[in-house]
């Protein structure tokens, strides 16, 4: 009980007292003076005249016949209060004439139609660059995977070519086991032919230089060298010789591709000719042909084949 009435004391006093508050703003801050205070203006000088000099007043006897002469007391007022008119409104009219701009021209149709011309125009050469860059770069992009295309085709080729050419050796090999298992019962014998090669007319094709167990009749001949090349139109700048740690003997025919500027690019062991299926021989004469430099030739083909023979022999 105490407490709420305390509440109640507590709000009725603070009532009462924001009432004082607000009962004075009224009387003192939120009332009108009246009477209200009159407006005042500028004080000018008394005189009967528009011109005068001097700087003390006439008597007033001496005045007054003037005023008798000449008596426009409204003329003084207005003679008096022109030219302050005058000083007061020249800066406004100065500003006023200087804010007033006048409205802007408007474009004629025929130049609203030129312009739209120019737009039209330069929209449609972008329209035309546009459609030439994607041509130029579908073209790319076709020639590109046709390129990539033919050198997937082409892989699969020569690694179909190889597969073959190997299986070719493993049966030659196989043959040649037959043959000396079968020359060795019954002994040797001796050949009656009297001609060899692939052209006519009859004769021993090859180079005096070469070798009899080979079947390449149009190469430079093995010299003393260990190697030979066939690459018609073409001549050696440096062919180096295989790098191997293996005591095995045999010939290992290498198809090579050679650019107009005389690099292989392309090395294929084990073709037709090879007379062992050795795989260390075989890498060993790859390594080695991918190193070949052949002369540079602007007329030949772009891509041209021939082969080189590796001899390997024991030491």
């Amino acid at each position: 009980m105490t407490d709420s009435r305390s509440k109640r004391i507590g709000f009725v006093g603070t009532l009462l007292f924001h009432a004082g508050i607000v009962a004075l703003l009224f009387f003192l801050g939120f009332r009108t003076p009246l009477p209200l205070p009159e407006e005042e203006g500028i004080l000018i000088n008394f005189g009967n005249t528009d011109q005068g000099a001097g700087r003390k007043r006439p008597a007033t006897a001496q005045s007054r016949p003037a005023q008798k002469s000449k008596p426009k007391p409204i003329l003084k007022k207005k003679e008096v209060v022109k030219p302050i008119k005058k000083i007061t409104s020249s800066p406004k009219e100065k500003i006023l004439t200087q804010n007033t701009e006048d409205a802007p021209t408007l474009p004629s149709a025929e130049e609203i139609a030129k312009r739209e011309a120019r737009k039209e125009k330069a929209k449609k050469l972008k329209k035309e660059q546009d459609k030439a860059r994607k041509t130029e770069a579908d073209k790319k992009r076709i020639a590109e995977q046709k390129r990539l295309d033919e050198e997937k085709a082409e892989q699969v080729r020569l690694a179909e070519i190889e597969r073959e050419n190997l299986a070719e050796i493993a049966r030659q090999e196989k043959i040649t086991n037959i043959n000396n298992k079968t020359k060795n019962a019954f002994g040797s014998g001796t050949s009656n032919a009297s001609s060899q090669g692939k052209t006519f007319p009859s004769g021993n094709q090859g180079k005096t230089n070469g070798s009899p167990d080979s079947n390449n009749y149009t190469s430079s001949g093995l010299s003393n060298k260990g190697y030979s090349f066939d690459l018609k139109g073409r001549n050696s700048i440096s062919i180096p010789k295989p790098k191997y740690n293996l005591q095995e003997s045999g010939k290992v025919v290498v198809e090579v591709t050679v650019d107009r500027n005389g690099k292989v690019t392309n090395a294929r062991p084990g073709v037709s000719g090879s007379t062992t299926t050795n795989i260390t021989l075989l890498e060993a004469a790859k390594r080695a042909a991918l190193k070949a430099k052949f002369n540079s030739d602007s007329k030949a083909p772009a891509y041209q084949r021939g082969t080189i023979t590796y001899h390997f022999q024991l030491d």
